[in-house]
Formats: C-alpha cells, sequence, structure tokens
C-alpha cells in the first residue's frame, strides 16, 4: 500500500476548512492524464493514469503500456479514457498523443490477466493526419449513445473534426466527419449555448452550433462570439444565475485567472452577448476544471487547481505553490453570483490535464483524482471538519 499523507501538515492555516483531505501517491512520473472505471468487474472503480493502473483497494502501480517521452519534462499522453472499444464486455483504454497523429487503444486482457505486467495489446485505432493535441474528449454529441472522439488543438488553423466509432473487416476503427476545415485553439468545452436542445462545442475561438439534423453530415455554424485565450480543458458550460441561459467557466491555462462568462440576452442581429466576469486571479495555469459536489450539500463546485509546470516552468507562476481549490458558486437576492473560494490541497498534488471525482471507498463523499508532472494522487474525502472548539475564559 503506498504511504497516505495528512493534507493538514501541508496548510495548517486552512484547518478549519469546511472539507478535510488527505493526499495519497499512486506514483510520481510525468502523467498528466487519467480515467477512472471498474476495470476487473468487482463493482469497485479503478484508476487508469499513463503507463499505469492501480486496482481497488491496493492502488499498486501497475505498468499495462509505455509512453514515449518528449520535451523537456513531457510524455506522449495528451488523454485516457476508458471504454469498450471491441464489444467484448470488458473496459479498454483509448489514448491520444500530444504531436503524434495516431490514436491508440489498449485492450483489456480480462480479469485473469490484469495482475501481469504488460498484458495488454496495443492497437492503433486510426492516424487522424493532425498533430498538436492539446487534449482529447470522448462526448455523445449526437446523443445515440455512443460517444464520439474531439481532439482540441492549439493550432488555431487545424480542422475542428468529430470521428466515430466503426467496423473495418470486423475490427474497430473511427469515421471522420468535419466540423469546420479550420478553426481550434486551446480549450474546448460542450453544452447548449443557444437553447435550442442540441449540444454545441465552445472553444478558444468561440463557438459551433450543431445542426439540428444530420449534425455529422454537414458543417457546423462557427460563432465568433468570444475569445478565450488559452482557456481550460474543459470550459464549464453551466448556467451559473439561472436566466435560463448558459454561461462559460474557464481557468486561464497558462497564466493566472479563473473566469466566467456571463451569457446576456442576444444582440439583434441574432449573434450571442457576453460579460466577463473575474472568480480568482490568485492561481496560475488552472488549465483543467471539474463540477461536482464534494460536500453533500446539493450544490455542485468548480474544482480546479495549479497544473504543475504546463510548459516546463515557463509559465507566469510556475514556481508559486501547488493548490487546489473549490469555488462554491453563491446566487444573491440581486440576481449576483459570488463563489466561497476553499483551499483543498497544497504543496503536493498539482494538476496535469484531468481533475476527476468519484466515490472510491464508496463512503458517500467523493474523491479528487489527478494525475501530473508532480505524480498521480488522490485526495481522499474525509468529510466536513469538526467545529472548532472554543477556547475556555
Amino acid at each position: 500500500m503506498t504511504k497516505i499523507l495528512p493534507l493538514l501538515l501541508f496548510f495548517p492555516l486552512f484547518a478549519s476548512a469546511a472539507l478535510r483531505f488527505e493526499a495519497q501517491l499512486l506514483h510520481k512520473d510525468n502523467v498528466e492524464s487519467c480515467a477512472v472505471g471498474d476495470l476487473d468487474k468487482d463493482g469497485d472503480l479503478d484508476i487508469v493514469a499513463g503507463e499505469h493502473y492501480y486496482l481497488n483497494p491496493a492502488w499498486e502501480p501497475i505498468k499495462f503500456r509505455s509512453i514515449e517521452p518528449f520535451g523537456k519534462d513531457y510524455m506522449q499522453d495528451n488523454g485516457d479514457y476508458l471504454y469498450d472499444v471491441d464489444g467484448d464486455g470488458d473496459l479498454d483504454v483509448f489514448a491520444g498523443q500530444f504531436t503524434l497523429s495516431t490514436v491508440l487503444w489498449f485492450e483489456n486482457p480480462g480479469k485473469a490477466g490484469l495482475l501481469t505486467e504488460d498484458s495488454w495489446i496495443r492497437h492503433d485505432l486510426m492516424d487522424t493526419g493532425y498533430k498538436h493535441n492539446e487534449m482529447i474528449f470522448l462526448r455523445d454529441m449526437d446523443g445515440d449513445g455512443t460517444p464520439e472522439y474531439v481532439a482540441n488543438s492549439w493550432n488555431a488553423k487545424n480542422p475542428m473534426l468529430v470521428w466515430k466509432f466503426a467496423k473495418k473487416d470486423g475490427k474497430p476503427t473511427m469515421t471522420k466527419s468535419v466540423v469546420s476545415k479550420s478553426g481550434n485553439g486551446h480549450g474546448q468545452g460542450f453544452g447548449d449555448i443557444n437553447g435550442d436542445g442540441h449540444e454545441d462545442i465552445v472553444f478558444m475561438q468561440g463557438w459551433y452550433e450543431r445542426p439540428a439534423k444530420n449534425p455529422f453530415g454537414q458543417p457546423w455554424k462557427w460563432h465568433k462570439d468570444f475569445t478565450l485565450p488559452h482557456a481550460s480543458c474543459p470550459i464549464l458550460v453551466k448556467d451559473l444565475n439561472n436566466d435560463g441561459r448558459q454561461d462559460l467557466i474557464w481557468g486561464d491555462g497558462h497564466n493566472y485567472g479563473l473566469y466566467w462568462h456571463e451569457q446576456l440576452e442576444s444582440k439583434k442581429d441574432g449573434s450571442t452577448a457576453w460579460k466577463h466576469h473575474v472568480i480568482d486571479q490568485k492561481i496560475s495555469q488552472l488549465h483543467a476544471l471539474a463540477w461536482d459536489d464534494l460536500d453533500k450539500d446539493g450544490q455542485p463546485e468548480i474544482i480546479t487547481g495549479k497544473r504543475y509546470y504546463a510548459h516546463s516552468g515557463r509559465d507566469k507562476g510556475a514556481e508559486d505553490e501547488i493548490v487546489i481549490a473549490r469555488y462554491q458558486p453563491r446566487l444573491g437576492k440581486d440576481g449576483k453570483v459570488s463563489f466561497r473560494k476553499e483551499i483543498v490541497h497544497t504543496g503536493q498534488a498539482g494538476t496535469g490535464l484531468y481533475i476527476l471525482t468519484a466515490d472510491l471507498d464508496k463512503d458517500g463523499w467523493k474523491e479528487i483524482i489527478v494525475p501530473g508532472k508532480s505524480g498521480t494522487h488522490i485526495l481522499w474525502n474525509k468529510g466536513k471538519s469538526p467545529p472548532a472548539k472554543k477556547k475556555k475564559g
């Protein structure tokens, strides 16, 4: 069993925080992607992160693949997802690469082979022909119950593509659909921007409107209504002020700042209108965001943190202390949105490209799982802190 470090040792000034977390290091490497799912069908959630997976409850690293390093401190893995690619009932690992165009999948060997290292078979699913891949998504874009593959690119001139799973000669493959022949950029999210009941794509240079019919048989309309420089992956699409219009929540992946864009009434020409708001500007490299209810109050909150060495130390705030925080939105009687910030971790577990939440120990409290260049960690949610005792006299 890997060692669990008490989280309160890292920030005694926040000992009275509403939630208590304990940080557990699973493995120290430079992997920045992870996924959560039941690999061995025992009813417990396991973790995949880069070259290793970790079976619940032992959490020992088991190597199942090799990943090429590149640059100063990167590895060729910009996304891990658990999906039954071959339809045999087992969860396989679907993976993308930063600067290589091949999409990979690794075949689950079944329960009997899961305790043996390097027992998974690697398959090259598709050569997309495109590099400069910031992050990948598996997302059901047409509501048919099967996810599609979408790659966000930091190259603004790259196309926006959606790939559907298919079979060729009985083997898994993907087929390409073009959202736009050119128009991408750092940061991406999904949500119904115009309220027509269809999920759109949000990215650095605006948003793509999904056609009502035949979404993968025609280009999508590009609305250049805003710019979100170096936006996070994902950009969260949520109606924060309950006005019936979806708003945007995003972090600056390579500078300081967490923001939200309030969607206003549409302009006379039909274009969307937005008002920019600052949530926090004290944490840098907020590259990954999550939205979940950690304290069981019925209200999800923003969960984010500093991506440790996002650009190998070249970003503003790169040498600042590692921090993970949550922001609880509150809607006032005046209709204004405010946020209660709570630091949940400092000093050890930085984020990478993903922040995942799941109840790993089935105690009712959701944990935070973060991979990154400071290692892959579980932040164990220990629930609410007991009230501070009043001093006598």
